[in-house]
Parts: C-alpha cells; structure tokens; sequence
C-alpha cells in the first residue's frame, strides 16, 4: 500500500480548522460559566429577600442559608501528601493510640 503524502497546506488547514472549533468551544464555555454566575447571584438575592421577608412576618430570625458556611475544613481535595508526612501522621497516631491504651 502506498504512502499518501500530506501537503504543508492540508496540515495548515487542519490546524486552523481544529484552532476555530477550540474556540468555539472555549467562547461557549465562557458564556455559560458567565450565566451560572448571574443566576447564582439572582438565587442569593431571592434567598436574601426571602429571609428578610420571613423575618418582618414570624418576628423571630430566619433559618441560616444552606450552604453558606464558609470552610468546611479538612485538606483540600487532590491534596498530595509526602512519605515523611504521612510517616510522621502515622507515628502520632501510634503515639496517641499507646497513651489511650489502658494499662495492662
């Protein structure tokens, strides 16, 4: 079977043609990341408006927004940890589990 021979020019235009849809894409993204955030905000100014209304009606504060605590705690997700790190964790751990062991 013979080789088929691909021009500078068919290159050229498949890069440019696969550069455009990437952007395409990357504009559509753009917009929609763009509209979760109006919409976000017009939820919290509902909530908030809400509450405020609640509030004026039962004279007595309103629930807490769900989700609206600000750190959770913990590692962040994907956190990466060291072998000296975890080697040093696992040592306090054995340190802390021998001082709650009752004495034999």
């Amino acid at each position: 079977m013979p080789k088929r021979r691909v021009g500078k020019r068919a290159v050229t235009a498949v890069a440019t043609g696969v550069g455009a849809a990437l952007g395409k894409v990357a504009a559509r993204i753009d917009a929609w990341n763009s509209q979760r955030a109006d919409i976000a905000t017009d939820i919290q100014r509902l909530i908030t408006d809400a509450q405020t209304l609640l509030k004026g009606v039962m004279h007595t504060p309103a629930p807490a927004v769900p989700g609206s605590r600000k750190g959770k705690g913990g590692r962040p997700k994907g956190y990466k940890m060291s072998a000296a790190t975890k080697a040093k964790l696992r040592a306090a751990w054995k340190r802390r589990k021998a001082a709650a062991a009752p004495p034999r």
